[in-house]
């Protein structure tokens, strides 16, 4: 396995995927989408390759044992524009405002998933407990 390899996330043809899916007219559920589809290639492609995570010590206990595997947030990937060259610095940077804003709005994750106290509440309202 070549240096670095397991501490990867963004492969050549993860970015392809990301460089041929991306768009300026793209809405925040294709861009969520989108992470999900770029997270499962990710998990596909290190599965199929057999990539572990790195090995790590943790400073509390000093056990050690290996990483979380890497995911992909949805900030990381409009960072991910910005760095290979796939939309402007100002392009980029305006996403990520309008993603924390879409995020607080919504009550999102950092994947752009339902938060838990949120989707919990929603059951309950629709299960009618209450009103």
């Amino acid at each position: 396995m070549p240096s670095g390899e397991r501490s990867q996330v963004w492969y050549p043809h993860v970015v392809a995927l990301l460089r041929a899916s991306w768009h300026l007219a793209i809405t925040w559920d294709e861009v969520v989408s989108l992470r999900a589809v770029l997270q499962a290639e990710l998990d596909e492609y290190r599965s199929r390759r057999g990539i572990v995570p790195a090995v790590i010590r943790c400073r509390e206990c000093g056990e050690t044992g290996p990483a979380a595997h890497p995911k992909i947030s949805v900030r990381a990937m409009l960072i991910a524009l910005r760095r290979f060259g796939i939309a402007s610095d100002h392009v980029s940077r305006q996403r990520e405002r309008e993603w924390a804003r879409y995020r607080a709005t919504n009550s999102l994750d950092l994947y752009g998933r339902e938060q838990e106290k949120n989707a919990m509440a929603r059951r309950a309202v629709q299960l009618g407990r209450f009103s």
